[in-house]
């Protein structure tokens, strides 16, 4: 892709190559850089699975395996699907999630026409966009079911019975980890939530706790970050109304939450005070930050979303380019973890472009969730994290996942309700 996002002619391709090669050699050059982008050894990869296997999937035309990393050996499982099985999958998949939310933003508009001007014509265009949204819901209900169940057949349960998690643990029984390291159109998909939720043990969920990694390298390294020594704590940036965007009423409730636990250690920027400048700056100086608010992805151009503030788009190209070591970030906004259709491999999401950028711990969510159940969530997470006094993001893919598995109990039949949110992080 080039600077606008578009696609490179083949011939330009080969010249930008070979310039990267070129400058990759002068990085190496340099004292104590000679391993710089160079793929680690087996041995030195081993170590990603120090506290629970990490899985890649490599996908071809002909076959697929899955690669099961751990402290002793890297194991190929075969699988039973082709490329074109997981394009299928995984268009139909985000065509269901995109129509949804089409039709979700079209309601909004509807909903704003009919306020400004309340008449036949604009009762009648909200009557029938409500009635389309209702219909795109249960498109998609269906097509998310369709999808975990097919997951959990093809890659869920024969990986994660190759690693022995074949039952839920036994009461008092640790929860095993599993980290997954998806590659092409797999990173589209909710490997999280494989699994037929109507039958007990069936899920992912019902396994092992569940977390992302963009890459096995990413993993070592994050787990040898050093707590932040920074000044601030947490820092809130809190949307309850965006221009062009519905309001989201329950950002009072995080609000709330947060200070409640936080105290003084919580840092505030609401309204138009959560501005562009301010965010940056205050991402600058706090240990942990917590998005109450609107956010967006480019399918074509990943880098070109992020998280809507009050005088623009935070883009995730602008979050990226700042790295520092954090401890934790969470992202009650919309489609904060949906990468990229074009170049899935290079996808950039705002969940992976703040663990990039040195959040250890992310929390996003893959599409719009509703406002009261991202609260909802935001609450379970926080008040497990929170433990004899101290705040602990360390914990934070074993809080998640409690608080998934309580939505999904209530609903496993829907799985929009609570399929959203994931982890990314050790």
């Amino acid at each position: 892709m080039d600077d606008r996002g578009e696609p490179v002619p083949a011939d330009g391709r080969m010249v930008l190559a070979r310039r990267l090669a070129g400058l990759l050699e002068e990085v190496r050059r340099l004292p104590g850089l000679g391993g710089f982008q160079r793929p680690l050894p087996a041995t030195d990869l081993r170590r990603a699975a120090a506290l629970g296997p990490v899985v890649t999937v490599n996908v071809t035309q002909r076959r697929t395996d899955a690669l099961i990393v751990t402290p002793d050996e890297v194991s190929p499982i075969p699988l039973g699907f082709t490329a074109g099985d997981v394009r299928e999958t995984a268009y139909a998949y985000v065509e269901a999630v995109e129509r949804h939310q089409s039709r979700l933003a079209a309601l909004e508009e509807a909903d704003a026409a009919a306020q400004e001007t309340f008449n036949a014509r604009t009762c009648t265009a909200y009557q029938q966009a409500a009635v389309a949204l209702v219909e795109a819901e249960a498109v998609m209900e269906s097509a998310l079911t369709s999808t975990l169940e097919w997951l959990w057949e093809a890659i869920g349960r024969p990986v994660l019975d190759a690693c022995g998690f074949r039952e839920p643990p036994g009461e008092g029984r640790p929860w095993p980890r599993l980290w997954w390291c998806p590659t092409g159109l797999l990173t589209l998909l909710p490997l999280h939530a494989a699994g037929r939720h109507g039958e007990a043990g069936q899920s992912s969920l019902d396994r092992a706790v569940m977390s992302y990694t963009p890459s096995l390298r990413v993993l070592i390294e994050s787990r040898s970050w050093e707590r932040s020594t920074v000044p601030g704590g947490m820092l809130h940036v809190a949307l309850p109304e965006t221009p062009g965007q519905r309001d989201l009423p329950h950002v009072e409730r995080e609000e709330e939450l947060l200070t409640a636990l936080f105290g003084a250690d919580c840092t505030t920027l609401k309204g138009p005070a959560a501005d562009r400048t301010s965010v940056r700056r205050g991402l600058a100086v706090h240990r942990s930050v917590h998005f109450s608010c609107h956010a967006t992805s480019h399918p074509l151009r990943p880098a070109s979303g992020g998280a809507l503030l009050s005088d623009g788009l935070l883009t995730t190209g602008e979050i990226a380019a700042n790295h520092r070591h954090r401890d934790f970030a969470f992202l009650s906004a919309c489609k904060t973890a949906l990468g990229g259709l074009l170049v899935p491999d290079e996808s950039m999401t705002l969940s992976a472009a703040l663990h990039y950028t040195g959040y250890r711990h992310v929390i996003g969510t893959l599409w719009s969730v509703r406002d009261a159940v991202a609260a909802e969530v935001a609450e379970d997470v926080y008040r497990d994290l929170w433990q004899d006094g101290v705040f602990r993001p360390d914990r934070a893919a074993a809080a998640l996942h409690g608080a998934v598995r309580r939505l999904r109990d209530a609903s496993p039949h829907e799985p929009s309700h609570w399929m959203s949110f994931t982890h990314t992080g050790p």
